[in-house]
């Protein structure tokens, strides 16, 4: 057992060593970054779909790689969809105006320098430590449910 917690922290750990590369800011950042097995499109593909089934509107899709092509500047692959249901933000938004900040929601697929694609973005746990939000409290274990079952069907 012990050699198995061992094996998992070093994958985890592993895992945070490339997220970091990435940008990502540290294990209290908020992102929650995991593996895809997909392309960044095919992966913005995947959430994008997902994100419509359970009933989400699509704001915007950026293809920053494009992007920086006009201004010469070169960058791996890297795509961001902007989603939301309006359905548990409004209230959260209600309790803390600062919060309309990071929502609608967005997913972040991009590529790291061994060419591995990952999926980051954050969750209604996020919104609830960095806004300390209790009145909405049952919209922010929605909003984790929905995005948990957006990002597991994409990355399957």
């Amino acid at each position: 057992m012990k050699k198995l917690l061992l094996g998992t922290a070093a994958i985890l750990l592993s895992v945070n060593a490339l997220a970091q590369e990435g940008g990502l800011l540290g294990k209290d950042s908020g992102l929650v970054t995991r593996p895809s097995k997909y392309s960044v499109t095919d992966t913005i593909d995947r959430v994008e779909a997902a994100a419509k089934a359970v009933g989400a509107h699509i704001f915007n899709r950026i293809n920053y790689q494009e992007m920086s092509k006009k201004v010469g500047v070169e960058i791996r692959p890297n795509q961001l969809v902007i989603f939301g249901r309006g359905a548990g933000g409004p209230y959260i938004v209600a309790e803390a105006p600062l919060a309309a900040i990071d929502q609608p929601f967005k997913a972040l697929a991009w590529e790291d320098a061994q060419g591995k694609v990952w999926l980051s973005y954050i969750n209604g746990s996020y919104l609830d430590q960095k806004y300390a939000i209790k009145g909405a409290a049952k919209y922010v274990k929605n909003i984790d449910e929905t995005i948990d079952k957006i990002v597991n069907e994409a990355l399957k």
